[in-house]
């Protein structure tokens, strides 16, 4: 701990797996280039404000897509990281 009472932060391990990437994230990354013509000139913000609100209006069945690859990016997290605590 630091004089103030915080804590330090916690190095990673430059060798463990990284830490998989949620549903969103996945969408964010692939709709965020188009969405972001929308917005000449702007910032990260009133961008991720207008996907955010685009995810939360679709429905599982939209989002199944990228739940799959978020699936299949957990599964790949938990193989690297049993090989790693191997």
């Amino acid at each position: 701990r630091d004089p103030r009472g915080r804590k330090k932060k916690r190095h990673k391990h430059p060798f463990a797996p990284k830490h998989p990437m949620s549903a969103y994230l996945y969408y964010l990354a692939s709709v965020y280039p188009q969405v972001s013509l929308n917005f000449p000139g702007s910032t990260v913000g009133p961008i991720s404000k207008s996907i955010s609100k685009t995810w939360h209006a679709m429905s599982p069945e939209e989002r199944l897509p990228w739940k799959q690859k978020a699936d299949s990016d957990k599964a790949r997290y938990a193989r690297e990281m049993q090989v790693y605590m191997a």
